[in-house]
C-alpha cells in the first residue's frame, strides 16, 4: 500500500471508532438506545460524517493526480487535509511520524 492508502485506512478505522464509542455519550435520565433523543451522540455521528466525506473527497483528488501521473498541486493539498484529518489520533499506536502535516 501506499502512504495516502495507509493514512486513508488508519483515518476510516478511527472514525469507525469514535463512530462506536458516540453511543456512549448519553444524557442522565436517557432512556437508552431505543429512543435516545441525547444531542450529543447525533452531533458526534454528523462530525463524523463530515470528516468522511472530506476523507473520500481527498481520496479523489488523489487518485485523479496520481493517473495523470504525477502529483499536482490538487493532490498535493489533499495529501496535506487528510494529515491533518488524522492529527488528532496522534497518540495512537498505528499512527507513523510521516503523517504529520
Amino acid at each position: 500500500m501506499d502512504t495516502a492508502t495507509d493514512l486513508a485506512s488508519f483515518v476510516y478505522d478511527r472514525l469507525d471508532e469514535e463512530e462506536r464509542d458516540a453511543a456512549l455519550f448519553h444524557e442522565f435520565g436517557c432512556p437508552g438506545r431505543v429512543s435516545c433523543c441525547c444531542p450529543c451522540p447525533a452531533r458526534i455521528r454528523d462530525q463524523i460524517a463530515i470528516h468522511r466525506q472530506n476523507l473520500r473527497q481527498c481520496e479523489r483528488r488523489i487518485k485523479r493526480g496520481q493517473e495523470e501521473l504525477c502529483w499536482l498541486l490538487d493532490s498535493f493539498f489533499a495529501f496535506e487535509t487528510m494529515k491533518a484529518l488524522a492529527l488528532p489520533y496522534e497518540l495512537h499506536p498505528d499512527w507513523r511520524d510521516n503523517w504529520y502535516p
